[in-house]
């Protein structure tokens, strides 16, 4: 039986990376691997690892420490569980295998990208370079990278090429839903279908950052507001720019069409996704978005609800020419967007979404191993 263990770092409530190893351990199992993952000892991963694994994958904790503790931590264990196969969720520092310190095995290590942190301008031009850097290094260090976007896909095959790996194995494997959480008992529902009775319901699962679209959203609420529409945005999650937000709904009285929710429990976010109308996933035109993968689009998707979003990335690989798409840039537009989709002179268009499956993407990812690794 072969083996493959799925790196892992944080905690998954702050750095949702995880979600590639807690997706598709299960499918992983069923298609006949042995499963493994490594996690960090924090009460949120136990409880999200219990709640989406089977009791037969292999889940190896490990304590808080420095970065390069963690690193040997995990070469460690490693050693013991001697995988074919390393699925490094996130590169970094913390997150790899010391290779000179393998004794054991010498196991595949394949990297993942899900977002180009080089290219986000909101951190420091020095962090920039320092993720550029372990960008061009992990062509070197890995065996095969996997690609959540297909930008990330062609950034990387150039890269390698470049740099002299023109045969390195790349897999464009974007994210996916896991239809035994989406089966789940909406147990909050029936409450939630009387609180809002009759209201046409928008959710936004994220961060609350302007540079998530959080401005466009409010500002495209108050346009709708301003025709007496019986709508309501929810907006599940927290983040730096909430109070502000929370200032802009009173000042505009907005209470009446918007709703900050903060945290919601992971149990109950499937009763909220059943109760919404409409979804809303803003993306900016910026690298940062082209190349991210938008894992909130993957779980709206089984739920079967115009997903009103831009034409952007992997929305536009998704959804193609038959997208409810805005401009993010201009709120008049999603605004526009929502009262036609719901006068219904928009019909909900025809996505194939089982094909968006953890089990489909691990089906993939088999097959990819085995066409290039055997």
């Amino acid at each position: 039986m072969r083996k493959i263990l799925f790196l892992t770092i944080g905690d998954i409530s702050k750095i949702a990376t995880m979600k590639r190893a807690l997706g598709m351990a299960n499918p992983m199992q069923k298609l006949g691997w042995d499963v493994s993952i490594i996690a960090m000892d924090c009460e949120e991963n136990r409880r999200r690892i219990s709640r989406e694994c089977n009791s037969t994958i292999k889940i190896n904790y490990y304590k808080d420490t420095s970065a390069l503790n963690e690193s040997k931590d995990k070469t460690a264990i490693v050693n013991q569980l001697k995988p074919d196969f390393i699925y490094i969720c996130s590169y970094s520092i913390r997150n790899r295998i010391i290779k000179n310190l393998l004794t054991s095995c010498k196991p595949r290590l394949l990297v993942e990208y899900s977002e180009l942190i080089s290219s986000i301008n909101g951190i420091s031009k020095a962090r920039r370079w320092m993720h550029y850097y372990l960008e061009i290094k992990s062509i070197f260090y890995s065996d095969g990278l996997v690609c959540a976007s297909q930008y990330l896909n062609k950034y990387f095959k150039i890269k390698s090429t470049f740099f002299g790996k023109k045969k390195l194995p790349i897999l464009y494997s974007s994210y996916g839903y896991n239809k035994d959480i989406i089966d789940q008992p909406k147990k909050i529902f029936p409450t939630l279908k009387e609180k809002y009775n009759k209201i046409i319901i928008l959710v936004y699962m994220g961060t609350m950052a302007k540079n998530y679209g959080l401005f466009t959203m409010l500002k495209a609420m108050l346009i709708i507001s301003k025709s007496n529409k019986n709508v309501k945005l929810l907006l599940l999650g927290i983040g730096k720019d909430m109070l502000e937000a929370k200032e802009f709904v009173s000042v505009n009285n907005l209470h009446n069409y918007v709703e900050f929710l903060g945290y919601v429990p992971e149990d109950d976010i499937s009763s909220y996704l059943e109760l919404a109308d409409m979804f809303i996933s803003p993306l900016n035109n910026t690298i940062q978005d082209w190349a991210r993968c938008p894992s909130k689009i993957y779980m709206y998707l089984p739920f079967n609800k115009p997903i009103l979003t831009c034409e952007i990335g992997e929305a536009k690989e998704i959804f193609k020419d038959e997208g409810y798409y805005f401009d993010n840039m201009k709120p008049e537009t999603l605004s526009g967007l929502i009262e036609k989709t719901m006068d219904k002179k928009i019909i909900h268009q025809e996505v194939d979404i089982f094909q968006h499956a953890w089990t489909k993407r691990a089906e993939k990812l088999d097959s990819w191993l085995t066409a290039n690794f055997t």
